[in-house]
């Protein structure tokens, strides 16, 4: 009876040994490939006489392309309503204000870039849900559109791979000392506590970034050209906002500009004043 019952248990041992052997021949499952999701999209149509942005975009990342079918260039920036405000109250506000500034106090600020007649722009915005509006200060009356962002519940979409990573604190801007000609995708965020803005100028051979200073902050009209270029300019930005774009610069010596106000000196004294310029070469 004993070895009845110890060859049966040597059989069932047999048959779980073959079973194991069986599972670990077996090619582990692959791990599941995470589905990326494609970025959202957007077109803005810019004009001498009109401005169209679709009335829903999607919250979140969303990769804007600014067409601009005009004569001339354009530059639309784009900003949250805070909770309570309207197009109207803000439009309201403008113009009560040559200044801006109370207009400017009803809105967060997501910058924007400039684009030449006939030709496009795509800018990255990290949308968060609620009401904005895009604004263009052209020749005429200023040209305003409204839209909505609602958040979904699907994939969240990457960030774009950035080359350049260009921080804005209070006061001074935080990038490479060189970077690579060519087209570079710029990460620009403001990790500072007031607005900060960013123009990027190429001087001419000779030139210094005192000269540029010296003529931006003279009171009187500079005599004859300017000792530098304009290659790009990122619109005032308020704190906490991040953008991505695409700047493509040549080889040569730039400097990097803040010229907004800080109002809480007494009496205002521009970023510049404060010392937020930076100098950058661009390498081929």
């Amino acid at each position: 009876m004993f070895q009845q019952q110890r060859a049966r248990w040597r059989q069932i041992v047999a048959v779980m040994v073959l079973g194991l052997l069986a599972v670990a021949c077996v090619a582990p499952a692959a791990a599941p490939v995470a589905t990326q999701a494609p970025m959202p999209a957007v077109v803005v149509e810019a004009s001498d006489t009109a401005l169209t942005v679709p009335a829903d975009v999607p919250a979140g990342l969303v990769a804007v392309t600014v067409n601009n079918s005009g004569q001339a260039p354009h530059a639309p920036f784009f900003a949250r309503l805070n909770d309570g405000v309207t197009e109207e109250k803000f439009m309201e506000a403008l113009a009560a204000d040559e200044s801006g500034m109370a207009a400017i106090a009803l809105v967060a600020l997501l910058g924007g870039a400039q684009v030449e007649p006939g030709a496009r722009q795509q800018m990255t915005f990290d949308f968060k849900p609620g009401n904005y509006i895009a604004l263009d200060f052209g020749e005429g009356p200023p040209q305003i559109a409204s839209f909505t962002t609602t958040a979904g519940d699907g994939p969240v979409p990457a960030e774009p791979a950035a080359t350049v990573n260009a921080d804005l604190i209070d006061f001074q801007f935080v990038l490479p000392d060189q970077i690579k000609a060519g087209a570079q995708t710029w990460k620009i965020e403001n990790k500072g506590s007031q607005w900060h803005e960013m123009g990027i100028f190429k001087l001419n051979e000779g030139a210094t970034v005192e000269d540029v200073m010296a003529m931006m902050m003279s009171e009187e009209e500079p005599a004859g050209p300017p000792p530098f270029e304009e290659m790009a300019f990122w619109a005032p930005m308020s704190e906490g906002e991040r953008a991505w774009l695409t700047v493509d610069l040549p080889a040569g010596t730039y400097t990097v500009m803040c010229f907004l106000p800080d109002f809480a000196s007494d009496p205002p004294t521009s970023h510049l004043e404060h010392g937020m310029v930076r100098t950058l070469t661009v390498t081929e």
